[in-house]
């Protein structure tokens, strides 16, 4: 039950991180790179003061490997997603990203040798089917919001990334704990980020790129402590429950994304969305129980 809380805490915090990067994005201060920067590099910082406190772990065989994997994919996977949503159709490309749980049942065989019971894997697919519906998707219009144009197979590849990076999450977390672990991939990436942001600006980097405004720096600060909060709690409960599990719970996020998008972004069609988020929940539930 423990693992579950954690998840569940892990999902909470997450839709609470994209909710105030809508709302970082909406200000037209930053650039979404920026964004990511900063959330990362301060969540880093915060990731790496708390385990100095707590005392460094003992790094293990398999640790480098885990997070440089778990930093690089991430990377490639946020631009990759950008993009689908430019080109594509935003609900299209999103609810692709609710196959992950189903490449998990895979790829967490494969990396991990973790297999589910079949009334947890029925409570998987019962979680997708409740989230797509969640997303607007019916039996009616299923062609239309997953059409597979090139913004969906971008957001279905995205899907297919976070399915193996998951993995070398908990690898990373294994083979120290979850708060190094968590700190170590959030500075990896930051750094990417910084990188890249230097190559393809060059000597035309404005404020924008990099939020380096210091009230823009405050504006962002909360995001590295919701987004050090989320990756501990994703690594904590990765430790004690199964991926494929997890992974599930994880998208349960969701559904606090309507709820936070209906208070504070004045979303429509919270009913229709809440049905959809009921039948998640009957499918974590068979999760619990298998």
């Amino acid at each position: 039950m423990i693992w579950f809380l954690l998840a569940l805490g892990n999902a909470i915090t997450n839709s609470a991180y994209q909710a105030y990067s809508n709302y970082a994005v909406s200000l037209k201060r930053y650039s979404k790179f920026s964004i990511l920067f900063w959330s990362m590099a301060s969540s880093s910082i915060l990731l790496f003061a708390v385990s100095w406190v707590l005392g460094f772990p003992e790094i293990r065989a398999g640790f480098w490997p885990a997070v440089l994997t778990t930093s690089i994919l991430n990377f490639i996977a946020a631009p990759i997603l950008l993009k689908g949503y430019e080109i594509g159709e935003f609900s299209s490309v999103y609810s692709m990203i609710l196959l992950t749980p189903v490449f998990v049942i895979v790829t967490a065989f494969i990396f991990l040798g973790e297999v589910p019971q079949m009334i947890g894997i029925f409570g998987i697919i019962l979680t997708i089917i409740g989230l797509a519906s969640l997303s607007g998707v019916t039996l009616k219009n299923y062609k239309e919001k997953w059409r597979f144009e090139r913004g969906a197979l971008l957001g279905a590849f995205v899907a297919l990334i976070y399915s193996v990076t998951v993995n070398f999450d908990k690898l990373s977390a294994k083979h120290s704990d979850a708060f190094f672990a968590a700190a170590m991939t959030a500075g990896t990436i930051a750094v990417l980020n910084g990188v890249y942001l230097l190559f393809k600006y060059r000597g035309s980097l404005s404020v924008k790129d990099f939020g380096l405004k210091s009230s823009y720096f405050w504006y962002l600060l909360p995001l590295g402590i919701i987004s050090a909060l989320a990756q501990v709690l994703h690594n904590s409960a990765l430790l004690i429950g199964l991926v494929s599990y997890t992974i599930a719970i994880k998208r349960i996020g969701i559904v606090f994304g309507v709820i936070l998008g209906w208070i504070f972004f004045k979303e429509k069609d919270l009913g229709k969305k809440m049905l959809g988020a009921t039948i998640a929940v009957c499918g974590v539930l068979l999760i619990l129980l298998g």
